[in-house]
């Protein structure tokens, strides 16, 4: 059975509060670098996967695209989203990633932000996406880094410098963390996993970022000096040719 760790009551409201105040880790580091990388939507058709509480597709409306799916295995993310976002162009599926019909060459853009770390078979999204998409079409994704999805636990500290300490790397499997609640479920996955397995699903890579502070981020938040250390996040942007 899939995990639907968002509509646990517990994990939402704390989810919601991180992300209502958001000036972390999504707006600072991960977003900067998907806008950058993200091409013209006007009169596009998008899918958004894992989208929430509709943070992205709000930000992607103002470019005016021809219609919006939002895809989350969330219900009470998606009646939030919804009522965040009153607008005719997008429509909201309550899916589980891996079961939604994405159709063939139905879409110019496929987009997630953190989300493809709870899905345990990556080769299988990858082929779906690729025919869903149009050929010249987007796929622009983020998820957690795999050296934190690999991590033993968060911080070790030896001779007053901090270590990010990281298990079984090359063992690829479920992985419990404690957020919000105890026990949240993850997929650990190799980087090259990741990358072959878009490779041989027919993308071309364009891009593969693993987002870092600046010195202008650390004066403004010194707690992000952590993630100097280790990427917490990878972002790839891959097209069908």
């Amino acid at each position: 059975m899939k995990q639907n760790i968002y509509d646990h009551p517990d994990f939402f409201n704390g989810y919601k509060v991180l992300r209502d105040g958001d000036k972390g880790l999504n707006e600072l580091l991960e977003q900067p670098v998907m806008k950058r990388l993200l091409r013209p939507v006007q009169d596009k058709i998008i899918l958004d996967m894992g989208c929430g509480l509709g943070h992205q597709i709000r930000e992607l409306l103002v470019q005016k695209p021809k219609q919006i799916t939002g895809l989350d295995i969330s219900q009470k993310m998606l009646a939030e989203a919804q009522s965040r976002t009153p607008s005719p162009t997008v429509e909201w599926v309550c899916s589980a990633l891996e079961d939604f019909d994405f159709g063939t060459s139905r879409f110019d853009l496929v987009i997630s932000s953190m989300t493809l770390h709870y899905i345990e078979n990556l080769d299988l999204l990858f082929q779906k996406i690729y025919d869903g998409l149009k050929a010249g079409g987007q796929f622009l994704f983020s998820m957690e880094h795999p050296v934190c999805t690999a991590a033993l636990k968060p911080w070790e500290e030896l001779k007053g410098e901090k270590y990010w300490v990281i298990n079984r790397y090359s063992e690829e499997s479920i992985r419990k963390q404690d957020w919000f609640v105890k026990d949240v479920e993850k997929y650990h996955h190799q980087l090259s996993t990741i990358v072959n397995g878009l490779l041989k699903a027919g993308f071309t890579l364009k891009n593969l970022e693993e987002p870092s502070p600046d010195r202008e981020l650390i004066q403004l938040r010194p707690d992000f000096e952590q993630h100097i250390h280790r990427p917490p996040i990878v972002i790839m942007n891959v097209e069908k040719d």
